[in-house]
């Protein structure tokens, strides 16, 4: 399998945390990632996303959060950026 890599950045408005979820599980899809896994990484994004919110931007909307995904055989590289 190829490798594959995204980049997307949003604002820091709590209801984008669904969107940033979802983004990364629809990513991680080539990598023929379990049920589970997808639960997981679903789970580990949408804490992140909202530590970002709540504690990096004090729920201030008019900042950016990114994320950077790459991929692999079967692995799935997340980085958050706030």
């Amino acid at each position: 399998m190829d490798r594959n890599e995204m980049k997307i950045e949003f604002g820091s408005d709590p209801r984008n945390e669904s969107f940033a979820r979802v983004v990364v599980a629809s990513f991680m899809t080539r990598t023929n990632p379990t049920l589970e896994e997808v639960a997981d990484i679903k789970t580990a994004v949408s804490e992140a996303i909202t530590n970002c919110i709540i504690h990096a931007y004090d729920n201030k909307k008019q900042e950016k959060i990114r994320i950077e995904c790459k991929t692999g055989k079967r692995e799935l590289f997340v980085t958050i950026i706030d």
